[in-house]
């Protein structure tokens, strides 16, 4: 398939002309809407209506973004048009597409493309948008230099939009997975959010959580131990939802936690709602235990 879709995408990019990025995006589009779409119902109705979504697979969105990535790899100023046209203008597919190149664009340019990618991650519409801007367009400097970059992230995790700190978190969270040694600095990171209101940030947070624990199970243990019960109940969900969510075959090292979320279950000034999202936490631990 690689080859095939070199020979089809390479007159297209051949002919791209960075003063008009319009020509070479609808032949790109043109091209994507080949394929035969997926269901998205994973996206609701109502953020699909605020975009083109067609529900074309991400791996052939990926492999049309790779091939404009290795035109675009020594050439980032001439391509940030079409890039910024594709995300702007071309609804999910057009976004999907463009975050491959721009995180080839960011490795060869970051002190440019890094504020680039914060400004167009304030215009997303959907969780996905955020998520493949993290992991596709973010993610590739900080992972490959996290000495240097991990700090470009803070930033993202204080920024007025949500989807700009889902972004960010996300990319924090992914990172001890290549590098345990930084799982320490990213669970520092996290904890800035933990108190976040807005769901689809403690989704990810959640999330970062239970991938840092990838990296390394103990330092993940020891933060939830530390919070467990929280100062600020909006962070309840959170410490709930990394225990039901957590990999299965992890839970037994969190089986410390028990007595901990147990006590706190019992606390008379929580809520209903907090209450039985504590209470499902233990009932997921209970079934380690039984078993």
């Amino acid at each position: 398939m690689k080859k095939e879709f070199a020979n089809q995408l390479k007159p297209i990019l051949v002919a791209y002309d960075p003063a008009e990025p319009h020509q070479t995006a609808d032949s790109l589009r043109d091209f994507w809407l080949q394929f035969k779409p997926k269901s998205i119902e994973v996206i609701k109705a109502e953020q699909r209506s605020q975009q083109e979504t067609v529900g074309i697979p991400i791996p052939v969105l990926k492999a049309i973004g790779k091939e404009i990535s290795k035109a675009a790899r020594k050439r980032e100023d001439e391509f940030i048009p079409l890039a910024r046209l594709l995300w702007d203008k071309y609804g999910r597919e057009g976004r999907s597409v463009a975050v491959i190149p721009l995180g080839t664009m960011e490795l060869a340019n970051p002190e440019e493309i890094i504020p680039l990618l914060q400004i167009l991650c304030r215009t997303c519409i959907t969780w996905e948008d955020a998520d493949r801007m993290a992991m596709n367009a973010f993610e590739p400097i900080v992972r490959k230099y996290p000495e240097r970059w991990l700090s470009a992230v803070e930033p993202w995790l204080i920024d007025e939009n949500k989807w700009v700190r889902r972004a960010g978190i996300t990319v924090v969270g992914r990172l001890p997975m290549k590098h345990p040694a930084y799982i320490n600095q990213c669970l520092t990171l996290t904890e800035q959010l933990l108190t976040d209101e807005e769901v689809d940030v403690k989704k990810a947070v959640s999330f970062a959580i239970r991938l840092t624990a990838r990296g390394k199970i103990a330092p993940v243990r020891d933060f939830l131990t530390r919070h467990v019960p929280p100062k600020n109940p909006a962070t309840t969900w959170v410490l709930c939802d990394v225990i039901r969510s957590m990999t299965k075959k992890f839970l037994p090292d969190f089986m410390s936690l028990l007595p901990l979320y147990e006590k706190w279950a019992t606390d008379p000034a929580l809520s209903s709602k907090d209450r039985r999202s504590i209470e499902s936490a233990i009932k997921t631990m209970q079934k380690v235990q039984v078993n």
